[in-house]
C-alpha cells in the first residue's frame, strides 16, 4: 500500500523520523494506525457504557447523589483496590 501525505504532513513525518522519534517512516504510520484503532474501540466501549447508563435510567435504576453515595463509592473501590481488582476500562482515563 502506498500513500500520499500534503507536504504539511510530509515534512512533519519527516522531522519525527530525523529527530529520533521514529526509526522510519513506516514505523509512524503504524504507531498513527495503531493509535487511531485504540481511540476508536475505547471509544465503542464508551458509549457501551452510556448506553447501559441510559439503560439503567429508563428502567429506574438511579440514585440520588449525595456526600453518603461519593462515601460509599469511594469505600468499595479502595477495597478493590486493596485486593488488586483492576478497575474497568470505561471508568479509567
Amino acid at each position: 500500500m502506498n500513500v500520499n501525505f500534503p507536504p504539511v504532513d510530509e515534512n512533519f513525518i519527516r522531522k519525527s523520523v530525523d529527530g529520533g522519534l521514529y526509526s522510519n517512516a513506516n514505523e509512524l504510520v503504524r504507531d498513527a494506525v495503531r493509535r487511531l484503532r485504540e481511540s476508536e474501540e475505547r471509544h465503542i466501549e464508551l458509549l457501551a457504557a452510556i448506553q447501559l447508563g441510559e439503560d439503567d435510567i429508563a428502567q429506574g435504576r438511579t440514585g440520588t447523589y449525595s456526600k453518603e453515595m461519593v462515601r460509599a463509592i469511594r469505600d468499595r473501590v479502595l477495597k478493590r483496590a486493596a485486593s488488586g481488582e483492576k478497575p474497568k476500562s470505561d471508568v479509567t482515563p
